[in-house]
């Protein structure tokens, strides 16, 4: 259920903290080990609730409408959210990109353009591990044959965290770098084939066979503002987006306006209403946010969305 931004969060009552823990846990199947686990969500939990209040009074003053609130990661701190879930890192970027400016401004009367489901697959969830990076690349990889070959495939997520050596598997990496690695390895197989198994943090080792390769880069292509962005999505299709992700923790749903310019996730905008705003889909699974998707300010760079757009030149097998 959707709280109003304006709605209490946090309330200094034992009894009424109390039946908010048990209701999260309830809703969200939260299990404990130990009691002192649990004292700690629980203060997790309140703490977040507090963060969750302040972030709507700022979202308030800068005039959106985006609502936090509690969501599946409301026990969790933090730094622990930034650490499991935020790990996609500038500093491992690769060049080789090809720089493509749009002088053509975006038509302003198109409404929402909204290529989900028409140009992309259902969304995903990373689990645990800090693979963002992977699935935006792959998910801009699949959404690329779709456009331009006519086909719907699942490619391996997987392939990419536990086989790209320029990259760090579930501690990070960035969507070039994995772009580069299809195109060195010379191709990805389908997600049936080598399945996501990093769910719990653990990358694992490369196993790839090439004889099942069904996909290919040849290179990639990033855009360089967010108007040449806008024009994009509206005319062509989605864009792998890397951006500031760090208060997503507590979002409910709404359009986002008060946010940071720390790159730190990388996801994929998959539509645009030129005047209001980006929808973006995130890899947390469909319990988080708007079915799993967010949707961004659009005309600020809200969150740093313009900071690193790009798609791929793909081929089939």
């Amino acid at each position: 259920m959707l709280v109003a931004a304006n709605a209490n969060l946090y309330f200094s009552d034992p009894v009424q903290q109390k039946y908010m823990w048990e209701q999260y846990k309830q809703e969200y199947h939260k299990s404990y080990t130990t009691e002192s686990e649990e004292t700690t969500r629980f203060g997790n939990f309140l703490t977040n609730l507090k963060i969750a209040e302040k972030r709507n009074a700022e979202e308030k003053a800068a005039n959106g409408t985006a609502v936090h609130g509690i969501t599946k990661f409301s026990d969790l701190s933090q730094e622990e959210f930034a650490s499991r879930y935020l790990l996609s890192d500038a500093s491992k970027r690769v060049g080789g990109a090809e720089v493509l400016e749009i002088s053509e401004p975006p038509k302003m009367d198109l409404g929402l353009v909204d290529w989900a489901g028409k140009l992309t697959t259902p969304v995903k969830d990373q689990g645990y591990c800090g693979s963002c990076w992977a699935f935006s690349a792959t998910e801009q990889i699949e959404s690329d044959i779709m456009r331009t070959k006519g086909q719907t495939v699942l490619l391996s997520v997987e392939q990419i965290v536990q086989c790209d050596s320029t990259s760090y598997g579930c501690s990070g990496g960035w969507t070039e770098n994995a772009y580069s690695y299809v195109k060195k390895a010379g191709g990805l197989e389908k997600e049936s084939d080598y399945p996501y198994s990093s769910y719990q943090g653990t990358t694992g080792r490369c196993s790839s066979n090439s004889a099942k390769y069904v996909a290919t880069v040849s290179g990639y292509t990033t855009l360089k503002s967010e108007s040449a962005m806008g024009t994009y999505v509206q005319q062509t299709g989605p864009l792998s987006v890397c951006v500031d992700a760090s208060s997503w923790n507590s979002y409910r749903g709404g359009i986002m306006s008060s946010c940071g310019k720390r790159v730190d996730h990388c996801v994929q905008a998959v539509g645009v209403d030129t005047a209001s705003y980006w929808k973006v889909r995130n890899s947390w699974g469909t319990s988080w946010g708007e079915s799993g998707y967010i949707r961004l300010k659009y005309g600020a760079n809200t969150c740093a969305i313009a900071n690193d757009p790009t798609y791929a030149t793909v081929g089939t097998k």
